[in-house]
């Protein structure tokens, strides 16, 4: 630049002299010079422009390096997130078939309960024979009884693991996800870097 500047000083001076020796010749040679500095200050010019949106290369392979170990992060954590949704599905499956069967069994023992104490019933009516036989099955719907409050125990209990479960795979699904959200983030600022 300051080399265009003094040629474009001396060209000044060179064209005082010419205007002085008032020659055809010096002149169009002036015009010339003059075209080639003009040009020269363009090229210059465009090559700053075009200089200013470079960027260093250690600088762009530190950012590489960092999108790739980005992206593998990513990757890892959407491995574990899947793996812990499948863990999930499992458990929540496998909680969802126990309630079921224990609801099948608390039915069936609720309805065969209803018609043990029916015949215990018409049996107190007959005669004192039967009684020892009404204790009998009154023992026998006393243990089931007891059955069935164990078997509400388990579901209860169950119902209590499986709610814990949720609260805690939902925090660990949004620790995911905010991480997630991150990572993108930073993706989203790595690339326009």
């Amino acid at each position: 630049m300051f080399t265009s500047l003094r040629v474009l000083g001396v060209l000044v001076l060179f064209d005082h002299k010419m205007q002085r020796d008032s020659t055809n010749t010096s002149g169009v040679v002036f015009q010339q010079l003059q075209d080639v500095i003009r040009i020269q200050q363009q090229v210059i010019l465009s090559l700053n422009e075009k200089n200013k949106g470079v960027v260093p290369s250690d600088k762009y392979e530190r950012i590489v390096s960092e999108l790739k170990e980005e992206r593998h992060q990513h990757k890892k954590t959407s491995e574990r997130l899947s793996q812990e949704s499948e863990k999930l599905s499992f458990a929540i499956g496998e909680i969802q078939i126990l309630t079921q069967k224990l609801e099948r069994e608390k039915e069936t023992f609720e309805k065969a309960l209803r018609s043990e104490k029916t015949k215990a019933g018409k049996e107190l009516a007959k005669n004192n024979k039967l009684n020892t036989k009404c204790a009998r099955i009154k023992s026998i719907i006393l243990k089931r009884e007891d059955i069935l409050n164990e078997k509400e125990n388990q579901i209860n209990e169950l119902h209590s693991k499986l709610e814990k479960q949720k609260i805690s795979l939902r925090a660990r699904l949004t620790d995911l996800e905010i991480q997630r959200q991150q990572e993108e983030y930073m993706a989203r600022v790595l690339q326009r870097s």
